[in-house]
């Protein structure tokens, strides 16, 4: 093909060659404009690695679809099907996703409850290991399907489906043994030590200032020719012991407080409250204390007079002052006769029945716990 100027005579530029390539189906095709020899030219100034990782790229990941007449879908090559499949894989990447996000929350939440437990730890790694591996098994299927679409062929999932089955069946499993794993989990003691004879008497009384009801009990709790260990626990917890018999335990510079089976041994000695039954689940497992189970019918809380001579004999326990922010108080359980929980209180009495809401006790040592469980050689 020949270009004139205006003025008849023919224009020096070099001759354009129109290459016609077929795109689809029957009267669609598609005009390129290029020159061969400049094509040609710039292939051979391009890097080999360069030439190869350019001919994967449009192969595998930004392939081109041919369509049939006016847009219509190709005998073999209809688009929709390498839409489903992108959005099969982005499916892949929204489970691998909510794995993730649930691990992180897992981990967070177990913190919460025990600072020092791997369990947690655990759970967060599994379910971020089986993320990465739902997102590469998503990625395989892709790109083996979009090659086998550009053939022609079509070929069954299953091994990714396997595989995205093994993970969420084993983050499931992993859930499982997490929980029972915590729910039986008991603190370990670290290292005893002998309390000196002086630090000892010093103890002594500090609990019959701290309890002064116990203070006719001292010499039974602790004689005075007795030797008492001291041994180290998590969250900066101290344990003091006789023998193998856990007594009080502190945390930092909080008050000594009695281990549940010197409360369950000598229960008229302690402050008490009590909650209702439906709070006796939640505080068994070591949810916070909040006001309501000790506002409604079945909880009590002193009342801050003298008890009547009239009383029923299991309401006068719950007679008397009114209790204090960072008192320790044992709680006691409707319907059951033993105590279930001992902790700080975090709001006095008084403020905990004007306002009826809120943390009472936000940590304490009650049955069940590792405290509780842990056993001393």
């Amino acid at each position: 093909m020949e270009a004139r100027a205006s003025g008849g005579t023919v224009d020096p530029a070099p001759a354009i060659e129109l290459v016609s390539v077929v795109a689809g189906g029957e009267g669609s095709t598609t005009r390129q404009c290029s020159s061969t020899s400049h094509r040609q030219a710039e292939s051979s100034r391009r890097p080999m690695y360069q030439s190869r990782l350019q001919t994967w790229w449009a192969s595998n990941v930004q392939p081109t679809i041919v369509s049939g007449a006016n847009g219509s879908p190709s005998h073999h090559h209809d688009p929709r099907d390498y839409l489903a499949l992108e959005r099969t894989y982005l499916a892949h990447w929204r489970t691998a996703s909510a794995l993730v996000l649930l691990g992180v929350v897992g981990v967070q939440l177990f913190r919460l409850h025990n600072a020092e437990s791997a369990a947690g730890v655990v759970f967060g790694a599994v379910t971020a290991g089986g993320g990465i591996v739902i997102v590469l098994a998503g990625g395989r299927r892709y790109f083996l399907l979009q090659k086998k679409l550009i053939e022609g062929k079509m070929v069954a999932g299953w091994v990714s489906i396997w595989i995205d089955g093994i993970v969420i069946l084993g983050v499931i499993v992993a859930v499982l043994v997490v929980i029972l794993v915590d729910a039986y989990e008991y603190i370990s003691p670290g290292a005893k030590s002998k309390v000196k004879s002086s630090v000892q008497r010093a103890i002594r009384t500090k609990i019959t200032e701290t309890y002064p009801l116990l203070a006719p009990h001292i010499d039974e709790i602790i004689p005075k020719k007795s030797q008492l260990d001291l041994l180290k626990l998590p969250d900066r917890i101290t344990l003091y012991a006789l023998d193998t018999t856990p007594l009080f335990f502190q945390h930092m510079d909080d008050p000594l407080i009695p281990h549940l089976r010197i409360v369950h041994q000598f229960p008229s000695c302690f402050p008490r409250i009590r909650i209702d039954r439906g709070a006796i689940r939640f505080v068994l497992s070591g949810a916070t204390l909040m006001a309501p189970g000790l506002t409604s019918a079945g909880g009590r809380l002193p009342t801050g007079e003298p008890a009547a001579e009239d009383a029923d004999e299991s309401d006068k326990r719950y007679e008397g002052r009114e209790l204090n922010e960072g008192e320790v108080v044992v709680v006691e359980a409707e319907g059951k006769d033993e105590a279930c929980m001992i902790g700080q209180l975090r709001v006095g009495t008084r403020e905990v029945k004007e306002k009826k809401k809120g943390v009472v006790i936000d940590t304490g040592h009650y049955l069940g716990d590792g405290l509780w469980k842990m056993v001393l050689d």
